[in-house]
């Protein structure tokens, strides 16, 4: 099995697990529907095909090619051990936490990934909504990030698949037992604590920024518990009050959001 096809396989498994888990135990009404998967699918399709035409073999390939040509931090500094591996993950998952930061605080980078947060409602499917010059944007950077550390091909391949993992969970619409998310969230991102990143107030979406962990937004201050009342006239305390009609939740809308 190719690094691609068990990505995609990792991928369409975890969904499957997923949207069967938010059957069982939703955290909020189900609005799920054959259009909307039909159209997050695609959007993720797209930013599929982005994806391969900018870094075919994904960031695994960028640390192999390093590897070969002894680039990077670890490459010069020949270290070695599994302290070299924790401390690359940690790395890059701090580094995808940056790049998350930035997208909200950075016109240019906000504009791409507020078609992410235009989602009215927040359930697995969620995880595929980001446009597909944000995903050739975050390439981009992790591509560089991954060359300049020179971590190990395997360890990446490795965080890509938790990243991918990590959104998938955060978005899901399932109801954690309360004891259980409060535990959880010492370490990971729950999807409680994410779904309060959603929130259109500006002092909730501009918290929560982490995928997998949750100890960044503690360290640098960003994290909250809960969300404060949504500032949007319709009350709706998901999505941004600007892109909330029918018409714009069409494959086509969420194409061209960037440039409204």
């Amino acid at each position: 099995m190719t690094d691609a096809s068990l990505r995609l396989a990792t991928t369409l498994g975890l969904l499957a697990l997923f949207a069967i888990l938010e059957w069982m135990r939703p955290a909020r009404s189900s609005q799920v529907t054959a259009a909307r998967i039909a159209r997050h699918g695609a959007l993720s399709l797209l930013g599929s095909l982005v994806s391969r035409l900018v870094l075919a073999g994904g960031l695994a390939s960028v640390a192999s090619f390093v590897q070969q040509i002894d680039f990077g931090l670890v490459n010069w500094l020949e270290l070695s051990g599994i302290w070299v591996w924790v401390a690359c993950f940690l790395i890059l998952d701090l580094a995808v936490w940056s790049q998350h930061v930035l997208s909200h605080k950075i016109p240019f980078f906000w504009r791409l990934h507020r078609l992410h947060h235009s989602d009215v409602v927040m359930d697995v499917t969620t995880a595929l909504r980001f446009h597909p010059f944000e995903i050739m944007a975050s390439l981009i950077f992790k591509g560089s990030v991954v060359a300049l550390l020179g971590a190990p091909p395997a360890l990446v391949f490795a965080f890509e698949l938790v990243l991918g993992a990590g959104a998938l969970f955060t978005h899901a619409n399932i109801a954690l037992p309360k004891p259980l998310d409060t535990a959880l969230r010492w370490v990971f991102v729950t999807p409680a604590m994410h779904l309060i990143h959603h929130n259109p107030n500006p002092v909730a979406t501009n918290s929560n920024y982490g995928f997998s962990f949750s100890f960044w937004d503690r360290l640098f201050r960003t994290y909250r518990a809960d969300a404060p009342i949504p500032t949007l006239p319709s009350g709706s305390d998901i999505g941004l009050e600007r892109w909330r009609s029918p018409q714009d939740q069409t494959l086509k809308a969420m194409v061209l959001n960037p440039f409204a």
